[in-house]
């Protein structure tokens, strides 16, 4: 049987029947290969994590790829390499590799080589520039540090850069030779059958499916011909499973990536390109063929291509496949497809027997089956055929469209029109052309107020726009229809056509005007300190990017190891009467299935009675289901492929079933689902009352996005268990594990060396994973690793806790309050376990003063997953509410959002605000930029800027539970740091060595920090509230001070010696080298954090799309350990807050409690063309704590508050909109978050009566 063949790093490496159909290149580099510096998150293409080089044939020029898509036996002959292949400890490390660490890009390090390799094949492609450089980076998602660091460490590589990395020869860009498929691109290439060969290739797959590869159109029919065409599926860049995921493969797989006679393009009357070429080779195409006549409007079919997917997948994709999935799924909003229509292209379509040319539109109403795309014939267009295209999306890169459209006018030379073509995706499955505004618009001229209302009229009787959630609204993509018409004209009509100048501004894309991005970090460092107070990378930040860092899941694997999935429940409310899991069992590869009656012990992976963990949660359903997607139970099975499959074989019987209430609006005004968690009376009030404002405010959840999702690995040792968890807190793995399995605490061991990102979601929810992965173990006695994928992660797990807030408030003419009465309600899910409402009970005034400030708290239930620790609980959600109160103040009263803050600002207790709001306003040119954004809403009529600010007041609250060790060795005297904290991208380990390095006054070379287990720090507490750092740092002073006291005698008696000859001296005289640090509540250090932050945006009226223009950010960080870590803190801390308030949207389905938006195809981080075009940090200056903290304060957490300050500038935009249709700007609407591209249209107040050219 044949075998595929290809080489990894060099190495050659060969597949077969050992391999089933589900085994990606991914799965075979991980566990095959052991290389394990290759990451993942989402396995559908749309995080980064996982891409490689490859060169698909000898000589080939390396692309990136997702390894995540790329089926293994897809792999024949290609040249793969991976970040253990470009630069390592032993060989080495590349500039790119090095470039990076140095620049801080790296914070948790999960991402990091992905993004080195998107960099790395890029600059294998071509020299860019640094525009192009971070035009090409839509396939990477970094959570930790704002994306900032990154991109100034890479556009170093520009062509253009004023610091290029020069002299580089692994960056030589590497010429494309003799390849097996075809290069030239002028004409077909023709393979005649006796030059063929034996080139089928066949293979049995373990899972019995049937794998071909083949490089002819012919044998493609004669393996339909031989098996036939029930079960089959032509296999290219198999990128569709990034969209539609695939859970089994059909019975035939045909490899037809090589087929030469449907690559390359040629000339007849047309252009005629081959429907396998991908789309970069399509993209390319286009670039070359858009230099001759008749030919040049191609150019904006490259442009709109350039927003489909990322490159990764482009490199991947076929002209084919993305077609393909537009058949088999009507609602894939593929722009393929749009723009093929719109041009008026065709498809030809071939059988065994013949050849047929169909138009776009009958190609998705022909049965396929059996049947091969072969190509595109795209037609040629003289210079009166106008074009121009859009596409809506969440965010600037990498999103599926909202709404996209091409729009087609031939145009006499008087601007009649001759013909026209509407076409939209988006609206509905059915409608594809406005055909009715078609029929209106010709014989008219095209440009003139009278043809556009006209049209508009005619367009909006023609839009066939059904609701398809989470899609947004009918109501919003209607809107958006008949304005990007609108915004069409505007685009395609001369000067002279246009006479309304303010209008003008409706014809650009906003984001294809942006520019490079920029940024300024400003902080004071004092040598003398160095290495405390010296702002350095982090100190694993180079073995991170060279994917040398070990994480969880990267510990390699055992022999007969398993895989568990949870199986999760498909109703909300109900009560389960059967699980039959017989199906399942049946499933080939599956060894197990356990439920709650399977646990030893407590049904629970929560220790009940603690401050923050009440009561219990239970591991598995009980029997009466609490929400949506509740986990019900275990399956375990040999991959994790089988056992993830397998988890949807079983068959759950439910009665009782009732709707649920997800949404914290509804379920606030229900006296059930609330209690009360504290009360907090005005102690005075004001009589001098100008108005009384009341109403309300919401804000809803976020979910964590760790790059790294839940995930654990157990093995079964002599003592009892050893378990690596992505947690954040070992103490409750370990004690959950005891109690669940009935085990003593010391049989346990867990270890953490890092986690791919926390954000707080693995402080307690890591748990029920470690803790079912240890049942399993436990049960089975074999090493068993549960892998929690993206879409579990997000339906089975609880997330930011939803906030709402009822006030009413009375103010005086200068916007002071005179009494505040609010009641704020926190979503815990269905149970209140995490009382997180808590930690924000000391700022719900944030920093104004709270003496006529009636405060209420309330705990509510929502049936949805227990919510939980996220970046800033329960303090985002009161400060949040705080500026809201200050933002509605300032709109009501016409008065300026500053002055009304510093009316009400408390300043015995937070007057150093004031200080830093006039250091910012100077810093951020304030009073000009303000003149000009009034000057700009008032030039333009469809672009509007905002300028808001925002204030901060963060208190850390808590304590920690925390052992530090030190430990120093005798013959070189160098040190071995373990601590109870977790390094999960804030730099704790780094901070820990520079304090320890100052306090020894020794090099930070001669330190080291080990993985923290419960061996030798037992009993810690969980990693969170941006206290780890500091405590950590107080328990190694502690350990150093120690001991130094110890050395001080004979340092003395040595005549101050070196440190190495003191230590060796010190064991030679049997001084105790080792110390021991404890921190407990007693070194607790109270101090206020503070910030302003002010933010400039631009949105598009006519979309709702936005940019960020500027963001000023004061923060008080106290003399910073390390200010480079810190500004890392902040910038990444800033953009989650920004996502939080703008393209991260959770839909729920009201009626059955599903969360819709549940992986990366519908939940939209920001990426790096998302965040400020201008992004400048300051830290506050001649700022100081305490000795015990030297002088630092936390910065982990504080700047995601201040993410809100995008939402007033937003709010400021949208304001500027509505006043144009006579809404006054005094006039409050309720607007909660996120502030989506719906939501900013839709609140813009447009009508079609506004558009207007003249």
């Amino acid at each position: 049987m044949d075998r595929v063949d290809f080489t990894v790093n060099g190495e050659q490496c060969s597949v077969g029947c050992e391999v089933d159909s589900t085994v990606t290149l991914l799965d075979y580099l991980r566990q095959n290969l052991e290389l394990r510096g290759t990451k993942y998150m989402c396995r559908e293409g749309g995080c980064g994590a996982c891409i490689v080089s490859a060169a698909k044939c000898p000589g080939d020029t390396p692309q990136s790829v997702n390894a995540c898509l790329v089926s293994i036996t897809s792999c024949k002959n290609w040249e793969i390499t991976t970040i253990e292949g470009i630069g390592n400890r032993l060989k080495g490390y590349h500039p790119i590799q090095k470039t990076l660490a140095e620049h801080n890009g790296s914070q948790c390090g999960y991402c990091s080589p992905g993004w080195v390799m998107s960099m790395y094949s890029l600059l294998k492609n071509k020299s860019p520039t640094m525009m192009e450089i971070e035009q090409s980076l839509g396939s990477n998602v970094c959570r930790c540090t704002g994306y900032r660091p990154i991109l100034e460490a890479f556009k170093k590589f520009g062509k253009d850069s004023p610091d290029k990395i020069l002299d580089i020869e692994d960056l030589k860009i590497c010429k494309k030779e003799d390849c097996n498929s075809c290069s030239d691109r002028d004409e077909w290439c023709f393979i005649d059958k006796e030059e063929v060969g034996n080139i089928l290739k066949y293979i049995r797959l373990q899972d019995n499916r049937d794998w071909y590869r083949v490089e002819t159109v012919f044998d493609i029919f004669r393996i339909w011909a031989e098996r036939g065409t029930d079960s089959y599926m032509l296999v290219a860049g198999n990128t569709a499973k990034g969209v539609y995921p695939i859970e089994e493969y059909p019975r035939l797989l045909i490899d037809v990536s090589e087929v030469s006679e449907l690559k390359n393009y040629l000339f007849d009357q047309n252009l005629v390109v081959g429907a396998l070429n991908t789309l970069t080779e399509f993209m390319t195409i286009l670039e070359t063929v858009s230099k001759v006549q008749y030919f040049q409007y191609l150019k904006v079919l490259l442009d709109h291509l350039k927003l489909v997917a990322h490159i990764p997948v482009r490199n991947l994709g076929t002209i084919a496949g993305n077609l393909m999935i537009k058949h088999h799924y009507p609602s894939f909003p593929s722009d393929v497809f749009l723009l093929l229509e719109t041009i008026g292209a065709q498809i030809t379509v071939a059988t065994s027997l013949t050849k047929k040319i169909l138009k776009m539109k009958d190609f998705l109403k022909e049965d396929m089956r059996g049947k091969v795309v072969c190509s595109v014939l795209i037609p040629p267009l003289s210079d009166n055929h106008k074009i121009v295209t859009f596409k809506i999306m969440p965010r600037a890169q990498n999103a599926h469209a909202i709404v996209n459209s091409g729009f087609h006018y031939t145009l006499n030379p008087n601007n009649r029109v001759v013909s026209c073509r509407l076409v939209y995706s988006g609206l509905s499955d059915s409608f594809i052309r406005a055909k009715a505004t078609e029929n209106y618009l010709t014989g008219k001229q095209l440009f003139s107020d009278e043809t556009l209302q006209g049209a508009l009229t005619v367009l909006e009787r023609d839009l066939v726009v059904v609701p398809n959630p989470p899609s947004p609204s009918v109501e919003y993509r209607r809107q958006l229809a008949l304005a990007l018409f609108y915004k069409g004209l505007l685009s395609l009509s001369p000067k002279s056509a246009t006479t309304n100048s303010r209008a003008r501004s409706g014809a650009g894309k906003i984001h294809e005007a942006r520019p490079l991005s920029d940024g300024r970090q400003i902080f004071d460092t004092n040598p003398t300190l160095w290495p405390l107070n010296k702002p350095m990378p982090k100190i694993d930040g180079l073995i991170q990017c060279a994917g040398e860092a070990q994480y969880t899941e990267d510990v390699p694997t055992l022999p007969r190891e398993v895989f568990a999935a949870f199986v999760l429940s498909t109703v909300s409310l109900a009560k389960i009467e059967r699980v039959d899991a017989s199906r399942a069992l049946k499933y080939p590869g599956v060894i197990a299935f356990y439920t709650a009656s399977d646990i030893p012990g407590p049904n629970s992976y929560t220790p009940a009675g603690r401050t923050f963990n009440l009561t219990n949660e239970e591991l598995l359903c009980n029997g009466e289901v609490k929400f949506y997607n509740q986990p019900i139970g275990i399956i375990v099975g040999k991959s994790y492929a089988i056992a993830n499959r397998a988890a949807k074989l079983v068959s759950v019987t439910y009665s009782n079933v009732r709707k649920p209430v997800v949404d914290i609006k509804i379920a606030k005004n229900d006296p059930t689902k609330n209690s009360m968690v504290t009360s907090i009376d005005a102690t005075g009030r004001g009589n001098d009352v100008t108005k009384v404002i009341t109403g309300e405010n919401t804000i809803y959840g976020q979910y964590h996005f760790c790059m790294e999702t839940l995930v654990t690995v157990s093995h079964p040792i002599e003592e009892g268990l050893k378990v690596y968890a992505a947690t954040q807190w070992t103490d409750i793995v370990q004690q959950m594990t005891s109690r669940t399995l009935q085990i003593e605490q010391n049989r346990i061991d867990v270890q953490v060396r890092r986690l791919g990102g926390g954000y707080g979601y693995k402080i307690s929810r890591a748990t029920q994973i470690a803790v079912a992965c240890n049942l399993v173990a436990y049960k089975l006695n074999r090493p068993c690793r549960f892998i929690q994928s993206l879409t579990n992660n997000m339906r089975a797990i609880g997330k930011r806790l939803p906030c709402s807030v009822n006030f009413e408030m009375a103010v005086d003419a200068k916007g002071v309050i005179q009494y505040n009465n609010f009641s704020s309600y926190s979503d815990n899910g269905y149970i209140v376990n995490e009382p997180l409402i808590n930690l924000g009970l000391d700022v719900y005034n944030n920093c104004y003063d709270k003496t006529r400030w009636n405060y209420k708290a309330f705990n509510t239930l929502t049936d949805t997953a227990s919510n939980t620790w996220c970046r800033s609980p329960g303090t985002l959600e009161n400060i949040a509410m705080a500026e809201f109160f200050m933002e509605r103040i300032s709109y009501e009263l016409g008065l300026d959002p500053v002055d009304v803050r510093l009316n009400n600002l408390d300043n015995a207790t937070h007057g150093d605000l004031r200080e830093m709001v006039q250091t910012l306003k100077m810093n951020s040119d304030y009073d000009n930029r303000r003149k000009a954004v009034n000057k700009f809403n008032s030039e333009n009529r469809w672009r509007k800027r905002g300028l808001r600010f925002s204030f901060l007041r963060w208190t850390p609250a808590g304590s920690l539970y925390l052992d530090i060790t030190m430990s120093v060795y005798h013959d070189d005297g160098t040190v071995a740091i373990t601590h109870g904290g977790i390094e999960m991208g804030q730099g704790v380990n780094t901070r820990a060595i520079q304090v320890c390095a100052y306090l020894l006054n020794i090099p930070v070379e001669k330190i080291q920090i080990k993985p923290n287990d419960t061996t030798i720090s037992p009993n810690n507490f969980a990693s969170g509230g941006s206290l780890t750092s500091q405590n950590v740092a107080i328990g190694v002073q502690k350990c150093c001070e120690q001991l130094l006291s110890r050395l001080a005698s004979l340092r003395t008696e040595l005549n101050n010696p070196t440190w190495e000859v003191l230590i060796k001296t010190a064991h030679s005289r049997d001084i105790d080298l080792q110390t021991h640090g404890f921190i407990n509540m007693n070194d607790v250090q109270n101090y206020h954090i503070y910030g302003v932050t002010s933010v400039e945006v631009e949105i598009d009226v006519l979309t709702g799309e936005s940019e960020i223009i500027r963001v000023d950010l004061l923060e008080d960080v106290g003399r910073s350990v390390n200010p480079e870590i810190d500004i890392g803190q902040v910038e990444g801390a800033f953009i989650m807050g920004a996502g939080y308030w703008t393209s991260e949207n959770l839909v729920y389905d009201p009626t059955t409690g599903e969360l819709l938006t549940n992986r990366t195809w519908e939940y939209w981080v920001p990426q790096a063309r998302d965040i400020p075009q201008d992004f400048r940090v300051y830290f506050r200056k001649r700022s100081f704590t305490n000795d015990i903290l030297f002088g630092a304060k936390a910065t982990g957490e504080p700047a995601t508050c201040m993410g809100v300050a995008v939402a007033f500038a937003l709010r400021e935009a949208i304001v500027a909109a509505r006043s144009e249709v006579g809404l006054p700007r005094n006039q409050w609407f309720e607007l909660d978050g996120p502030y989506t591209v719906e939501k900013i249209c839709m609140a813009a107040g447009t009508r079609k009566e506004d558009f207007k050219l003249i």
